[in-house]
């Protein structure tokens, strides 16, 4: 069996935690195994074809290679150029002041939602995307999904997308300004405010 390992949040991990590369918790099975990363996350340059296939196994790597190179799939010369920043000792600088921002947006959403009752957020060790569960405040998904669209007016991404048991879940984006976040917690907070 082949496994597709998508570690493209990798870099997006809080203080406290660690990221285990696949290499590392499952190195006997180098070979079965593709890795895929990105800067695209941590930087925000999705769209310039720098994503990362790392794959171990030489034939396997040269199958691949052969594909990619009949789709004439190569990265972009301001793909390059991003990527040669983004890895460069500046770019860590950067990455590091980010997570610092990231924290501090992922506590405030997480202590708003917490004011909703009914309502929590899975607590994140990466990712910007913060899973929050409704399933407490006896809505359905619909109910749920109506009253962040139209009254709070945020656009999240619907838990069902994800697969089964996302029914009272939506997914947040928080890698924002601070001031974004503070609004749509108080959209949040006012959108179930007959639950308070």
């Amino acid at each position: 069996m082949l496994l597709i390992c998508d570690e493209i949040h990798h870099d997006l991990v809080y203080a406290g935690h660690d990221f285990i590369p696949m290499a590392i918790a499952a190195p006997d099975q180098i070979d079965n195994i593709v890795f895929l990363t990105a800067a695209s996350k941590t930087f925000n340059i999705a769209g310039q074809r720098t994503g990362n296939m790392i794959i171990p196994d030489p034939t396997l790597r040269a199958t691949m290679q052969k594909r990619l190179t009949t789709l004439d799939y190569r990265p972009s010369s301001l793909g390059v150029a991003m990527i040669t920043a983004a890895y460069s000792p500046e770019g860590a600088v950067w990455a590091d002041a980010q997570m610092d921002h990231l924290q501090t947006n992922r506590d405030l959403l997480d202590a708003g939602l917490r004011a909703i009752p009914g309502v929590w957020s899975m607590p994140l060790q990466s990712t910007y995307l913060a899973w929050v569960d409704f399933s407490g405040t006896g809505m359905d998904h619909d109910q749920i999904a109506a009253r962040i669209r139209d009254d709070a007016k945020i656009a999240v991404s619907p838990g069902p997308s994800f697969g089964a048991g996302g029914d009272s879940f939506m997914r947040i984006n928080f890698a924002t300004q601070r001031h974004v976040v503070e609004d749509a917690v108080q959209r949040l907070q006012h959108a179930f405010r007959d639950l308070q």
